[in-house]
């Protein structure tokens, strides 16, 4: 019986970015393969018009596959979420009038907080499909196969002139 962690397939090791040659293993297969076509997921309103336009671009670049879609959901509702409240705040204005024993207190709208709130979760998830700019350029790289450049390159080549 083989003890031990399971092995790494190489697209993760591509995209943890330790794929030296000396460990990549063709044998070890992928851990899910990518989906040929958006499946039909149970989404309303703004959050099913996100999840028809991610879900493709994902889908397009190879990136989505059965064990992300929950993520791809999640991302799709806190974009929704977000995009509903700020068409709210549109409308009703950034700050409300509250009633307190002391008179009227102006204050910031709750749907602010419940905007921004929902915008960081979807920028967290985001980082991991690459629909972030910083995280664009490092799955746009790992698409075309374009190896990271070594910082210290430049000091070996010195070393043997």
């Amino acid at each position: 019986m083989a003890q031990g962690r399971k092995k790494t397939s190489d697209l993760e090791k591509k995209l943890r970015g330790t794929d030296q040659p000396c460990r990549m293993d063709a044998s070890v297969p992928a851990v899910a393969p990518a989906m040929d076509v958006l499946p039909k997921v149970k989404l309303k309103g703004t959050a099913k018009k996100i999840y028809t336009v991610v879900g493709t671009e994902l889908m397009s670049k190879g990136l989505l596959d059965v064990v992300s879609m929950d993520l791809v959901i999640s991302y799709c509702r806190e974009m929704a979420l977000y995009q509903d409240m700020m068409h709210a705040l549109d409308k009703e204005g950034y700050t409300v009038f509250v009633e307190t024993k002391n008179g009227t207190v102006e204050q910031v709208n709750p749907k602010r907080k419940i905007a921004e709130s929902a915008l960081d979760k979807a920028k967290s998830i985001a980082a991991e499909f690459g629909i972030s700019p910083a995280s664009r350029a490092r799955v746009a790289a790992m698409i075309a196969g374009v190896q990271r450049k070594d910082d210290f390159a430049e000091f070996e080549d010195i070393d043997e002139q």
